[in-house]
C-alpha cells in the first residue's frame, strides 16, 4: 500500500505530465525553447519569491540546507571521480560523470516531486535547494565542465546574475528580513502564487520534451552515473542529513529526495559550451551526459517511488 500511495500521490503525476510533453514533442513540431524561457524567466522566479516570502522555515534550517547542498555536491564529485577512474573514464567524459552525479534535477523533477510528497514545506525546501544548487553549478560545475578547455570559466558566472531566479530569491529574503511581507491575500502574493503554481506543470512538460529530443548514443556507458544516482546518492544524502541534524524532519526528507533526483539538465548546457573536442569515432561529453540524463530519469521512476514511500512512512529519517 505504501508503494502504491507513493506512486499515485507523488511519482505518478510527474510521470503523467512528462509523458504528455514527450507525446507533444513526438506528434508535433513544438519548440521547447519558449516554454523553457517562460519557466526560467517568469514562472520559476515567481515560485521562488512566493515560497520564500510565505515559508515558515527559520534561518537555521535554511543555513543547514545550504550547507547540505554544497556538502552533497562536493562528496558526490569526489565519489564520481573515484568511480570514473575505476571504470577508465578521463578528460571531458570524467567531468561529465562528475557533473551527472553531483547535480540532481532539483527543479524540473525535484520541485514537483517534493510538493506532491510533502506539500508546501516540500515545495519551499525544494526551491531553496534549487537556488543554492544553481550557485554551485555556475561556480564549481563550470570549473569541472571547463577543465582542460582553452576557455576560462569565469565568464559563465554572469549566468547567475542574468537569470531572474537569483533576484527573486534576494527580493524574498529582503522582504522577510525587513518584516514587510505582504499578506497572503494581497494582490502581489496572490499573483505570485498563481504564476508560480503554473511552473510545476510547465517544467514537467519541458522535461518530457527534452527526453524526447535526447540523442541516446551512449547507453552502455551510462551504467556508472546511473548507479551513482540510484544507489549512492540517497545513502550519501541521508548521511549528510543525519550529520546536519535538521530540526524539522520534513526538511531533512525533502533534502534527501531532492538529492536522489535524476541527473540535471543544466550541466549539459555547460558541457556543450566548455567541453573539449573528441577524437573522431569517440562519443562526446554532451552525448555521454544527455544519455545519462535520459537513463537516470527513466531508472529513477521505481527508485523514487520506493524512496518516497520510505520517507513518508518514517523508515528513513
Amino acid at each position: 500500500m505504501g508503494l502504491t500511495t507513493a506512486f499515485t500521490s507523488a511519482v505518478g503525476p510527474i510521470l503523467g505530465i512528462a509523458v504528455v510533453g514527450y507525446l507533444l514533442a513526438m506528434l508535433t513540431d513544438l519548440d521547447v525553447e519558449p516554454l523553457n524561457t517562460a519557466g526560467l524567466y517568469v514562472l520559476l522566479p515567481a515560485l521562488a519569491f512566493h515560497s520564500i516570502v510565505t515559508t515558515t522555515l527559520g534561518g537555521g534550517a535554511v543555513a543547514k540546507l545550504a550547507l547540505g547542498v554544497v556538502a552533497y555536491a562536493v562528496v558526490m564529485i569526489a565519489v564520481a571521480w573515484g568511480v570514473g577512474k575505476l571504470v577508465g573514464e578521463s578528460g571531458a567524459l570524467l567531468g561529465a560523470l562528475m557533473l551527472a552525479a553531483a547535480f540532481p534535477n532539483s527543479g524540473f523533477v525535484g520541485i514537483p516531486l517534493s510538493e506532491f510528497a510533502f506539500g508546501s514545506v516540500g515545495r519551499t525546501t525544494a526551491v531553496l535547494y534549487l537556488t543554492v544548487q544553481s550557485l554551485v553549478v555556475y561556480t564549481l560545475g563550470v570549473y569541472i565542465a571547463s577543465s582542460g578547455a582553452d576557455r576560462g570559466f569565469t565568464d559563465a558566472l554572469v549566468e547567475i546574475f542574468r537569470l531572474p531566479l537569483i533576484y527573486a530569491v534576494m527580493a524574498g529574503v529582503a522582504i522577510r528580513a525587513l518584516g514587510v511581507a505582504p499578506g497572503a491575500d494581497s494582490a502581489l502574493m496572490e499573483t505570485a502564487g498563481l504564476v508560480g503554481n503554473a511552473s510545476i506543470p510547465v517544467m514537467l512538460l519541458v522535461l518530457g520534451i527534452q527526453l524526447h529530443e535526447t540523442d541516446v548514443t551512449a547507453v552502455t556507458r551510462s551504467v556508472a552515473p546511473a548507479a551513482l544516482k540510484i544507489a549512492a546518492a540517497p545513502v550519501i544524502a541521508i548521511a549528510i542529513a543525519l550529520a546536519l541534524g535538521f530540526a524539522d524532519p520534513t526538511v531533512a526528507k525533502v533534502f534527501v529526495l531532492e538529492s536522489a533526483a535524476p541527473a540535471a539538465v543544466t550541466p549539459l548546457a555547460l558541457t556543450i559550451e566548455y567541453a573539449e573536442d573528441v577524437t573522431p569515432g569517440e562519443i562526446s561529453a554532451p552525448e555521454y551526459l544527455s544519455t545519462t540524463i535520459f537513463v537516470t530519469t527513466i531508472a529513477s521512476i521505481g527508485a523514487l517511488t520506493v524512496l518516497v514511500a520510505a520517507l513518508q512512512a518514517g523508515f528513513v529519517l
